[in-house]
This record gives structure tokens, sequence and C-alpha cells, in this order.
């Protein structure tokens, strides 16, 4: 949990008192790879700091899965909707390599957010994160072309290449795995 602690201590008016009030609600999980930390259609009761491990986050489309999100070490992972509104989940969170958490339950959550403002601070600054990261995301599929994405990928996160089974990383540029292939080959010779 001493990961946590550091994200935590990188907000401010963090103290050891915010970290010993959270402590009796925190819950150590273990998810394998290929499991699911949530499902759509379920509600999202928890929301998890990613200890070790990698997730995607997606949802399903005429039958395809389309993968909107890549959640690893040192972030936090959950349906933002879901969670607030205590309404089934749009989307699913899988495991794409075996994950260790500490998550908090959701009602948890709200009884630190009564007792600290700390806590809420967290709360905001979490979920404006998540804000600027889809708004990033959907930028980065309307505005720039296949190639683009991908070399933003190589530029900015060369090692999700390695994680990332191609088949959820073309889902996640938006293109058909065949196109993945005919771009990095053509990277590969250029």
């Amino acid at each position: 949990m001493q990961n946590f602690r550091k994200y935590l201590q990188s907000f401010p008016h963090f103290t050891s008192s915010n970290w010993e009030a959270a402590f009796p609600y925190l819950k150590k999980i273990s998810i394998k790879k290929g499991a699911f930390f949530l499902e759509e259609g379920k509600i999202c009761r928890q929301v998890a700091f990613i200890e070790k491990g990698l997730f995607r986050t997606f949802y399903l489309r005429d039958g395809e899965e389309i993968t909107t999100c890549f959640c690893k070490e040192n972030t936090i992972t959950c349906s933002y909707k879901s969670l607030i509104t205590q309404s089934p989940s749009d989307l699913s969170i899988q495991a794409i390599e075996d994950c260790e958490l500490v998550a908090f339950k959701y009602e948890d959550l709200q009884k630190l957010y009564s007792k600290d403002l700390f806590w809420q601070q967290v709360g905001r600054l979490a979920a404006e994160n998540e804000f600027m990261i889809m708004e990033h995301y959907t930028r980065f599929i309307n505005d720039l072309p296949a190639l683009s994405r991908y070399q933003q990928i190589l530029k900015n996160d060369p090692t999700l290449l390695q994680r990332v089974p191609l088949v959820y990383l073309a889902s996640y540029l938006q293109i058909k795995p065949e196109t993945l292939s005919r771009i990095r080959k053509k990277m590969a010779t250029s």
C-alpha cells in the first residue's frame, strides 16, 4: 500500500492522519489476467488504486469491443458514472495482466468525504484528472489520423506497446488489427 500512500502524498494538505483515517477502509484486491474489476451492466461499488498491473476499459458497440482507456500502475480505476450514480455501468474494466489493487467501497469513500476536506479534494482532483484523460482521448481519436495516433503512443507511452495485445491496441486506436499491422510494418521499414 506504499504506492497508494505516495500517490496521496502528491495531493496538497496530505497528513499522516489522512492516511490513518483511510486505512481501516482500504482493501487489497488481486485480480488475475483476463478477470474483471467491473462488468458492463453491474454497478460500480468501489474505486481502486492500481498498485501493480494493467487494465483496459471498454464498451460494446454492435457486439464489437471498443477500448477507451488503459489504466496502469499508480492510477485510479472505476466507472465514475456508475460509481457516482450507483447505476449499472455501460463499461467493463478487465485485467490485461495480473493486478494488485487498493480499493475503497463507495460507502466508505462517502464517509471519508464527510469527515475530512482532504478526501473531498482527492475525489475532486481524481475526477478532474479522469475528465481530462477522456477529453484528451476524444480529441486524440477525432483529430488525428491513425498513423499519428500510433506515433503518439510510441512517443508518449512506448511501454504500452509491449504490455497490450495488438487487438486491444487496435481497438483503442479505433482501427482494424490489419490496419495496425500495416502501420507497424510501414514504421519498421522507414
